[in-house]
């Protein structure tokens, strides 16, 4: 049986044991006579905001999972309505300018050269009527505002055409008729009162509200004249039997005009459609109808995206570790969304004055006006 004898404690080591002690009993001697500070009390200004900020943060994540349907319905038809030929079934042939109609696409004129050739033309109808001198400058420079598009209706399918005024490359989407689009001339019609125009009625709210409406003007101290309807009236919908067929009936209550729809030929709308259509939708009703509750839903919509702007700065402040790059991006943003403003406000502006304006309607090539004039073209051209 072997035994372990122990090694004797040099004095340097029993002493190194003794001086550790006595520093660690230093230690708990001290802290134990030493008071741990009181946590500091916060005042009701400072509880009210940590609590504010705990009800920000629950309303920011419940408010997003309410609203996630609106937020996926609007993020995607917006992107439709970028790309109006996706997800639509129809076929889409994309070509090259160069391989189609014998390369014509590829050359086509281009917008200064365009934009020159309407200064030549203005002028001249200029000097005919004694008007101003007209100059192409080159603060603005010549844009097409948009695609070259065209229809074409064949006997099996509609083409529509797309075509890039600047490079001649195009697509052309595809939509073949199908057999049920094709009318069944035994199946009574859509709108079974068809043959009527309309009707009128003396008992008419819009009629008795346009007469009384330039005395509501004069009542209320304001400038007064005639009232016009507008370009579009209301509407009375209703519930009818036509023949023992059950409709919707549908009057426009400023010309009287009739239109009604048989229950069960209501055309079927496409999904790509129908959320388009709901993307548009707004306005509240007179009644609490479902459309009333839309348009409510579209105002929440508008309160909670302000509010999910507003909260998440409040909790990026939050976190002082995040603050430099949200900073960052925050001016990033700001500086973005300006200059799109403004670029967009100029762009917008100048567009819609001259939208629908200017020329024949349809699409149709405008013909060359006659004028009787003894002056040659080039002789009017050179002397502007």
């Amino acid at each position: 049986m072997s035994t372990t004898e122990a090694t004797p404690e040099t004095p340097s080591q029993a002493s190194a044991a003794d001086d550790t002690a006595s520093i660690l009993a230093a230690a708990r001697a001290k802290s134990s006579g030493k008071e741990k500070p009181a946590p500091k009390r916060k005042n009701f200004a400072e509880k009210a905001w940590n609590e504010s900020l705990k009800l920000i943060r629950r309303i920011h994540l419940y408010s997003g999972i309410f609203m996630l349907p609106w937020v996926l319905l609007y993020g995607f038809t917006g992107w439709f309505f970028n790309h109006p030929g996706y997800f639509t079934g129809d076929q889409v042939t994309s070509f090259s300018a160069a391989d189609v109609a014998g390369g014509q696409l590829a050359v086509l004129p281009q917008a200064d050269a365009m934009a020159s050739q309407i200064v030549e033309e203005l002028n001249i109808e200029s000097f005919l009527v004694d008007g101003p001198e007209i100059k192409l400058t080159d603060s603005r420079a010549p844009e097409f505002s948009g695609f070259l598009k065209f229809t074409v209706v064949a006997e099996d399918a509609s083409h529509d055409v797309e075509i890039d005024p600047v490079s001649g490359n195009g697509t052309v989407r595809t939509t073949f008729f199908r057999d049920e689009d094709k009318s069944d001339p035994d199946l009574p019609p859509a709108n079974p009162l068809q043959d009527i125009r309309g009707v009128q009625i003396p008992e008419n709210a819009l009629a008795k509200a346009q007469d009384a409406t330039p005395q509501v003007l004069s009542d209320l101290g304001l400038s007064s004249g005639t009232a016009n309807t507008g370009r579009r009236s209301a509407n009375l919908t209703f519930s009818a039997e036509v023949d023992g067929t059950p409709c919707i009936v549908t009057c426009n209550l400023g010309n009287g005009s009739i239109t009604a729809l048989r229950e069960d030929a209501k055309a079927e709308i496409e999904t790509k459609s129908f959320l388009q259509r709901l993307h548009l939708a707004r306005m509240y009703t007179p009644h609490w109808n479902v459309r009333w509750f839309w348009a409510l839903m579209v105002d929440a919509m508008f309160l909670s995206m302000v509010f999910w702007g507003i909260s998440g700065i409040l909790m990026w402040w939050q976190i002082k570790r995040s603050r430099l790059w949200g900073g960052g991006f925050l001016v990033a943003s700001v500086i973005c969304a300006v200059l799109l403003m403004v670029g967009m406000h100029d762009n917008l502006s100048t567009s819609s004055r001259g939208r629908g304006a200017g020329g024949p309607g349809g699409g149709a090539r405008p013909a060359a006006a006659e004028v009787e004039t003894d002056a040659d073209v080039d002789e009017v051209a050179a002397a502007r």
